[in-house]
């Protein structure tokens, strides 16, 4: 794997059909993979029960040093993955996710990733992000040689993979005759831990959506 992480990455490819990683259906994938790749890098750990604590080693990225300080300031040993999500994604305050999202920003634009302009419009200028077509081709590619070719997955290729594959666009980048292939790779990734982490992971990002539209929903109806 090149110099962008992992997290940069599967932001880049989201970006290519979403436009803004501020979306909601996003936004808990790109603290998951924040989370997974902490814990790659020994800054955390995640235990049987799905709750995480942090270790003595700092995170190198930035992104992961601000998120290691948000778990940090929640002032317990170990904490439930759900609540992690639940403060940071679908808590009354957004501070937290903003500074995260703008952190990984920062981070793409100085690896080439991506580029901000602003256009104005009527009620004033806009932020338009605008990604590198040449590295996101890379990155595809790279995905697709990973996947393709025999050998042993690298966890890093696994975390891409995983998370791609629950948001949907993994197999829109591969044609007919790579797919059967594909899907006996997947069958691979599937019992791996960190695949086993973000099936886990999905499952409380889709209760917690749940949850919210049932809540949204009630709050429109008539007392």
């Amino acid at each position: 794997m090149n110099k962008e992480t992992i997290t940069e990455k599967y932001a880049l490819c989201m970006l290519k059909e979403k436009k803004n990683l501020q979306r909601r259906e996003l936004t808990p994938y790109l603290i998951v993979s924040m989370i997974i790749e902490m814990m790659l890098d020994e800054n955390l750990e995640i235990t049987d029960k799905n709750k995480v604590i942090l270790t003595d080693k700092m995170p190198t990225a930035n992104y992961n040093e601000k998120l290691y300080e948000i778990i940090g300031d929640m002032k317990k040993d170990e904490i439930p993955l759900k609540n992690i999500l639940t403060s940071i994604c679908y808590g009354f305050s957004t501070k937290n996710l903003k500074e995260l999202i703008n952190i990984l920003k920062d981070d793409m634009l100085k690896d080439n990733l991506i580029t901000l302009e602003n256009k104005k419009g009527l009620i004033g200028s806009k932020e338009v992000v605008k990604i590198d077509e040449n590295k996101f081709t890379d990155v595809i590619n790279e995905i697709k040689i990973e996947l393709l070719e025999k050998g042993n997955l690298t966890d890093d290729i696994i975390l891409l993979a995983s998370l791609l594959n629950s948001t949907r666009f993994l197999k829109n980048i591969f044609n007919k005759y790579e797919k059967e292939k594909l899907e006996s790779r997947l069958k691979e990734i599937k019992d791996t831990e960190i695949a086993k982490k973000i099936k886990i992971a999905q499952t409380v990002i889709s209760n917690m959506s749940a949850i919210i539209t049932t809540m949204m929903i009630n709050a429109t109806r008539p007392v």
